[in-house]
């Protein structure tokens, strides 16, 4: 019997087996197939986007990208499989499906263990067929030029900057009546203006319903998420489901008292880097300690051109929350850094509270993905502004920028 057997082999489910190796677990981990392996981040999100936008700003031809892409996605994966390997972590290839609690099916073996970790993640919600949907884009790249892409969330913004940088012509549509509608921050408003500017045409308070679909050679939607539960069973032991996604309580227990869940099956945040936090939460957990689920200094970014990200209080969610504030706005042009790494764009709000403490940031920067880490960090450690003031930055750097009071 395992101490510990995982469900799915993604961000969350890898980083659990890593996890569980120092917690010294016998640990399986499950996934369909070696193809699988390292879930969607790894093979259809988070690196190939960032990779094809890395190097579309140099222009380089979509096919040989493509043909680099699926080395750089090998050079990821047989590591990390001979990693878990080496440290007697079972790799199990095949569909699971649950008998009871403590029993698992896998093709014709039947698994069994004390503690159970499902991190199966989720899929595209698909409106029809015939269209491309998120995950499909990099088997789907001999696009021609016209293209809409529905929906400007994060994904949407970030393959609308990926395709313009090789030169498509991109719409964007939202139905809501703004960009980002999941988040709070005026300053979204700035990106989209700069999107524009770049070439991009945005267009919110629209439905593809609204538009003759047939116009446009390539039609990508990026509208929403659905959990991968298929074929698992859960009916059969009642675990608790909330409007399809698995219920968790703040240590990401389900109701069945050794069955844990983390990743984008708990409809949470849908980040790897998320999911990984997650599944560290549940091995500590497994092992007894109680430790909580804390999202207050968890950083966002969209991955556009220029990048936005954001971390803790934006100046509308603390307002909303009643929180008294001060606030520093700054362009990046009183840096010398922003002219030499042509980031002219450049823009930081940084939120305050009544204790100098840093309660929140907003960036639009070509290495906002980058510098809204510093925040982070500053926001899980209490740091003040003048905290950061004190400490040495190379020059010129765009980290710079943190030198504000």
């Amino acid at each position: 019997m395992y101490d510990l057997v995982i469900i799915g082999a993604g961000a969350a489910g890898i980083e659990a087996a890593k996890y569980s190796i120092k917690k010294k677990l016998k640990t399986a981990l499950i996934d369909k197939n070696i193809e699988n392996f390292g879930g969607v981040c790894l093979n259809k999100g988070c690196i190939p986007t960032k990779f094809f936008l890395n190097f579309g700003k140099e222009k380089k031809d979509l096919n040989l990208l493509s043909f680099l892409l699926k080395d750089v996605i090998k050079k990821i994966k047989e590591p990390t499989i001979d990693y878990l390997k080496k440290n007697n972590v079972d790799i199990i290839f095949g569909e699971a499906n649950f008998l009871d609690k403590n029993k698992i099916k896998v093709k014709d073996n039947i698994i069994e263990a004390k503690n159970i970790i499902i991190a199966t993640g989720s899929l595209p919600k698909k409106i029809n067929e015939k269209y491309i949907f998120s995950e499909e884009l990099f088997s789907n790249l001999n696009l021609k030029e016209n293209i809409l892409i529905v929906g400007a969330g994060y994904i949407g913004l970030e393959f609308a900057s990926l395709l313009n940088s090789f030169g498509k012509k991109v719409l964007v549509i939202e139905k809501e009546n703004e960009i980002l509608p999941k988040i709070n921050s005026k300053l979204k408003n700035r990106l989209k203006i700069i999107l524009e500017r770049n070439g991009i045409e945005i267009k919110t308070s629209m439905s593809f319903e609204d538009l003759d679909l047939s116009k446009f050679d390539s039609v990508i939607f990026s509208t929403g998420r659905l959990p991968n539960l298929c074929n698992l069973n859960l009916e059969r032991i009642g675990i608790e489901l909330d409007s399809g996604w698995i219920k968790t309580d703040k240590y990401l227990k389900t109701n069945i008292d050794n069955i844990f869940a983390c990743g984008d099956v708990v409809n949470k945040k849908f980040f790897a880097y998320v999911a990984q936090y997650q599944a560290r939460i549940c091995v500590e957990n497994i092992i007894s300690k109680k430790t909580k689920e804390d999202y207050s200094f968890v950083p966002e970014c969209v991955f556009s051109i220029p990048a936005f990200a954001t971390v803790g209080f934006t100046e509308e969610t603390a307002k909303e929350n009643n929180i008294k504030y001060n606030i520093i706005k700054s362009n990046f042009l009183r840096f010398s850094s922003s002219y030499v790494y042509n980031d002219l764009d450049g823009f930081i709000e940084i939120l305050t509270d009544s204790k100098d403490k840093i309660i929140g940031a907003q960036i639009i920067s070509k290495y906002a993905f980058e510098l809204i880490n510093i925040f982070s960090i500053a926001i899980k450690n209490s740091l003040k502004l003048k905290d950061l003031n004190k400490s040495f930055l190379v020059h010129p750097t765009i980290s710079e920028i943190v030198n504000l009071d």
